[in-house]
């Protein structure tokens, strides 16, 4: 009987950026996790507790803000403090491009 040669594929894990609802890698996406010390950007993907993703564009960040997407994703309220750090966080994401110019 011949050898079995088939290689599996590694899998990937999906998120949904909470933002535009695009599906792509974990790796792909930011995490952002609502701890006791407030909200923090879990670059390890191993903070312990509620998480939710987006992308690293400003565009997703705001609608994620403006529309309680967050909020609504981690099931809790956010701080002002929390909010404050999310625009700091944000201003380093580049600006939607627009394309039909």
């Amino acid at each position: 009987m011949a050898k079995n040669t088939f290689k599996r594929s590694k899998h990937v894990p999906q998120r949904t950026c909470i933002g535009c609802r695009e599906i792509l890698g974990k790796r792909l996406l930011i995490r952002l996790v609502k701890t006791a010390d407030g909200l923090m950007i879990d670059t390890t993907g191993k903070i312990p507790g509620r998480g939710a993703y987006l992308h690293n564009k400003r565009e997703c960040w705001e609608k994620a803000l403006s529309r309680g997407l967050l909020a609504k994703s981690l099931k809790t309220e956010l701080s002002a403090l929390d909010i404050e750090n999310m625009r700091k966080w944000m201003e380093e994401f580049p600006d939607l491009i627009d394309s039909s110019s």
